[in-house]
């Protein structure tokens, strides 16, 4: 139970952290904080413009009045005002996150689907070519970047072979509503889920799958086979409840990578979410946008592990009871 409490103790100070380094870093570093927390330059701006900007930010006021207006815009759900989008960041960030969220869920599930059962099977029938093949191919693409994947499938898949669309989630011809446009989205989306799948999967599989080879060698699994029940019935009432635990935490920290390659991908494929709205602020110094989204994607990352931990300690009756695992 300590190390799950722990676990949960960390992230949130983790989440904290980040909340402060966003309002710290903008006012900390040299240069005008107007040009930072605005985006505009001092020198693009009137006499008028500035002094407003510097009432509306309440640079005439003390930090600590400042830090509370921060909370504020937090806790109210604005996130801040993006200036150069003249909007709040809340509203940006909505209106693309249904499009990273058709990516990130998608490829969430369906990588932890196979990398538990692959790596279950893999891990049991260890040291057989089945399992040499897929551990070999698993290390091989866990040491590509997401990037570099995505890339490989959009010029194979989508330039050369011409299989899959590779720009953007939907054609220009296709009218919105029909049963086309949710065909032809499905058909856009195949190309960045298997981007995100790939390379998050490795990860799980390797888990699952060494885990596993270790177990099998178990008291309770040579008797089990010695009793001649069925490998699906040993997998299913022996092995995956050893490794359910690991797998759940790692379930948790992995969403992290998921949501983070999901907006690598993005930019890759000329998709319209949180990752083309974070170039997009990055390329016009719009500070307040860029630390919005670094705190929902911080903040995900947080509520996931935290679920994990609290999943690990509802499955298992040892940690429930208070007994040291």
């Amino acid at each position: 139970m300590k190390k799950y409490i722990k676990h949960i103790v960390v992230a949130l100070i983790c989440f904290l952290l980040i909340l402060v380094l966003n309002f710290v870093l903008p006012r900390a570093l040299s240069g005008d904080p107007i040009a930072y927390l605005t985006g505009f330059e001092e020198e693009e701006m009137s006499a008028e413009k500035y002094e407003y900007y510097y009432h509306a930010l309440h640079l005439d006021e003390s930090i600590w009045v400042q830090f509370e207006y921060y909370l504020l815009s937090i806790f109210d759900g604005t996130l801040g005002y993006s200036y150069q989008q003249q909007s709040t960041v809340s509203t940006l960030i909505l209106e693309k996150l249904g499009y990273s969220l058709q990516i990130t869920i998608p490829a969430t599930l369906i990588s932890i689907i196979i990398g538990l059962f692959w790596g279950l099977n893999s891990g049991y029938k260890k040291e057989g070519l089945a399992d040499k093949i897929s551990t070999s191919a698993m290390v091989i693409i866990n040491a590509l970047p997401g990037f570099a994947i995505a890339l490989i499938l959009a010029i194979t898949l989508g330039v050369q072979l011409k299989w899959f669309p590779y720009v953007g989630l939907s054609s220009s011809w296709v009218q919105v509503g029909t049963w086309q446009y949710l065909v032809d989205r499905i058909y856009h989306l195949i190309l960045p889920i298997t981007a995100v799948v790939l390379a998050s999967l490795p990860s799980k599989y390797l888990l699952v799958r060494n885990t596993v080879a270790k177990f099998v060698d178990d008291k309770s699994v040579t008797y089990a086979k010695q009793r001649g029940l069925g490998n699906g019935k040993i997998k299913r009432d022996y092995v995956l409840k050893n490794v359910a635990q690991p797998f759940v935490t790692m379930v948790g920290s992995s969403i992290g990578s998921c949501v983070g390659g999901a907006i690598v991908v993005e930019s890759v494929f000329s998709i319209k979410g949180i990752g083309g709205l974070l170039n997009q602020a990055v390329y016009t110094l719009d500070y307040p946008l860029m630390q919005g989204i670094l705190l929902v994607t911080t903040l995900s990352i947080v509520v996931c592990v935290t679920l994990s931990d609290i999943v690990c300690i509802l499955i298992d009756p040892k940690v429930r009871k208070g007994e040291e695992v």
